[in-house]
């Protein structure tokens, strides 16, 4: 098991060089794709390969200079990367509208660094029936510009198979996920989060072939001995979290059972349906999607007593379903749509009386100490309580 754990975290420590290597010898062609909710299935069904372009922990000497600084690390990080080259190897870039900041990172790339392929998929933040017209023209859109990018045509018949190569990942991830919620500890946060960071960092059918012999030795191990207290942990959109930070949590009395990450339990929560239209299909995807703080919900933010959080509701329960003590919020700086959210969490949060621990995060690890001592606090408030 330990072996195969090493390959995923060698993926995410060096997540580009094996998707070269994958370029030179397969000679296909290398779709960048800026987190979160874009339709990789339709990139994979163009015979291309689509690849997540996250940040890296460097400092940031590059990026800086074209982005503003209170943009988000992921925004300026990535943009960073890329001007350092390390995107050179892509052929197209592609990313959907899932706030301002990736919008307007999106128009900065384009001026500033041109590729051969460059598409923008809006995606309509008010999820309703008015909207899906929009949302199946924006992806019959998307379709067309691979086409003539590609020079291959995406049948149905292609897309229906790549939708079933990307829910066999995403069924593997949730059975992963099931076993750490069935034995904390089985496998820790931060190896959790490379096994999933890492499937959008290669060929689909690889990663799976990899995660399939993780399930099979992973279901022979043993709960480690000892308790801990069990938490849920939300927050930080769009990038990979600090592992440390995980490990920092984990090695202070807690256990992560169950999280929210874009590059954990929020990524495979749900399936395409391969019935039918697969462009219809993936429009029920987006529309019948789990709560996020980048869907503007009209008709719970009303104002007085009317006022609900679809999200912090969905926090909640995952909190109360694995029986968790407590939850523990990372916020990244600058995230505006989470900051705008965080306000009506916090209530639902107290008014369950549910403890909870907010961490802010910025670029790279940063200092640790004074968060390794309001987490031994938080453990503690847990055990007494």
């Amino acid at each position: 098991m330990k072996d195969i754990l090493v390959e995923f975290k060698d993926c995410c420590d060096h997540p580009y060089k094996r998707v070269a290597e994958l370029k030179s010898a397969r000679n296909t062609k290398i779709i960048g794709i800026l987190p979160m909710y874009f339709p990789e299935e339709i990139v994979h069904a163009a015979g291309a390969i689509p690849i997540t372009l996250f940040g890296s922990d460097e400092p940031i000497t590059l990026g800086d200079s074209h982005m503003m600084t209170n943009a988000c690390d992921q925004v300026r990080s990535s943009f960073d990367s890329l001007l350092k080259g390390k995107y050179d190897f892509v052929d197209g870039i592609a990313a959907i509208s899932v706030c301002d900041q990736v919008r307007f990172f999106m128009e900065i790339w384009q001026l500033d660094h041109q590729v051969p392929y460059f598409h923008q998929m809006w995606r309509p933040h008010k999820l309703d029936s008015t909207n899906r017209i929009y949302l199946v023209t924006e992806l019959k859109r998307l379709i067309s510009s691979l086409e003539a990018f590609t020079g291959k045509k995406i049948t149905n018949d292609a897309l229906h198979e790549s939708i079933r190569v990307y829910n066999e990942s995403r069924s593997m991830m949730r059975k992963l996920n099931k076993l750490r919620k069935e034995h904390p500890g089985v496998i820790s946060a931060s190896d959790f989060v490379r096994v999933i960071a890492s499937s959008m960092l290669m060929q689909r059918e690889d990663h799976n072939a990899l995660l399939k012999q993780l399930l099979q030795q992973i279901e022979k191990a043993t709960e480690p001995a000892g308790k801990k207290q069990k938490v849920v942990i939300l927050g930080h959109p769009c990038a990979i979290p600090e592992t440390k930070l995980l490990d920092l949590i984990e090695d202070n009395g807690l256990t992560i059972v169950d999280d929210d990450f874009f590059t954990g339990a929020r990524y495979f929560a749900k399936d395409i349906s391969t019935d039918g239209d697969p462009v219809e299909a993936f429009a029920d995807f987006y529309m019948d999607s789990i709560p996020c703080t980048t869907i503007h919900y009209a008709d719970n933010w009303t104002g007085g007593d009317k006022s609900c959080s679809p999200y912090a509701d969905y926090g909640i329960n995952l909190a109360k379903d694995v029986q968790a003590g407590g939850i523990i919020v990372l916020r990244e700086m600058y995230c505006d749509p989470y900051d705008l959210e965080f306000i009506m969490m916090k209530e639902r949060f107290e008014k369950e009386s549910i403890p909870y621990l907010t961490i802010f995060t910025e670029h790279g690890p940063g200092p640790l100490e004074a968060v390794r001592t309001r987490i031994q606090a938080f453990e503690e408030t847990l055990r007494f309580s």
